[in-house]
């Protein structure tokens, strides 16, 4: 089915976060024939939708004078609007890991990158996992990745939603409160967050 979806106009990659790395083998086997296609992207995110590109205004577009709306003589003008920056690339499928656990044994594989949820606590962490990779020292990219392994696998795979809001709350971003019906974690457990995330903080 993957297979066939990835042969779709509309569809360019999966993220698949079951932390099996089989499946992701297979699912890069099944795809590696499907079209290639060019994509646009920037130097910082791997790709620029349609979206992002309209959703810029142009210089004076929303807003008014203020002489118009008050008789002074005041006006506000729009702020420069710095261009994004583009250019494009040819892309097959694209297979990433959600799953922080496998993050290294996935990009080895072929996968072509990553959206963790574990990264939303410890982005650093992850990325040098990426980046050790990216530059082809694999020692230094499996040292990161048993790091980052346990941690990821506990506090995302096992404690959830209410685990990673409080790995946030703890690394110095924005988790607050999970959302009813799931409950907060406990005393232990925040406990044991903060001692995975020990040598993990930003």
């Amino acid at each position: 089915m993957i297979a066939e979806l990835a042969a779709h106009p509309n569809i360019i990659g999966i993220k698949d976060s079951s932390g099996n790395l089989s499946r992701i083998t297979g699912t890069l086997e099944a795809t590696r024939g499907a079209s290639r296609r060019t994509v646009t992207v920037t130097p910082i995110f791997e790709a620029v939708t349609g979206r992002m590109l309209a959703a810029r205004p142009e210089a004076g577009n929303n807003f008014v004078s203020a002489g118009d709306l008050a008789g002074g003589t005041a006006v506000a003008t729009a702020p420069p609007v710095t261009p994004i920056k583009t250019r494009t690339r040819e892309v097959g499928f694209q297979v990433l890991t959600g799953s922080a656990s496998i993050l290294l044994e996935a990009l080895q594989a072929g996968a072509s990158g990553a959206i963790l949820g574990f990264a939303a606590c410890a982005p650093q962490a992850c990325q040098e996992v990426y980046l050790a990779w990216k530059d082809h020292d694999l020692k230094l990219a499996a040292d990161k990745q048993a790091r980052i392994a346990g941690p990821g696998q506990r506090i995302v795979g096992q404690l959830g939603i209410a685990g990673l809001k409080h790995a946030c709350d703890f690394n110095g971003f924005y988790g607050g409160r999970a959302r009813s019906p799931l409950l907060a974690v406990s005393a232990l457990e925040r406990a044991e967050i903060e001692g995975l995330l020990a040598g993990i903080r930003n």
